[in-house]
């Protein structure tokens, strides 16, 4: 399976874009089917807070993994994981 990964660094971005079919409208601000992975979910979680990014709750462990979820302005739900 291949994986994009933006550069490592000062000044990186990644870039995420949604879009909505015709006629799936209802589906604006709803959850998001996927995952965003990264090597610390604490870490990404507070970096993220600082920056204004409205999260559901802490961090959760689960035996699987680190995961936070979070929301885009549109009100639109992400999974913020551990790799």
């Amino acid at each position: 399976m291949a994986e994009d990964r933006a550069p490592v660094g000062v000044g990186a971005e990644t870039g995420l874009v949604l879009f909505t079919p015709e006629g799936h409208e209802d589906r604006i601000g709803t959850f998001f089917n996927g995952s965003l992975a990264c090597d610390d979910v604490e870490h990404s979680y507070r970096r993220m807070v600082e920056k204004g990014v409205e999260f559901e709750g802490p961090p959760q462990k689960q035996p699987w993994g680190t995961f936070a979820r979070f929301k885009d302005p549109d009100g639109n739900t992400f999974v913020l994981s551990s790799r």
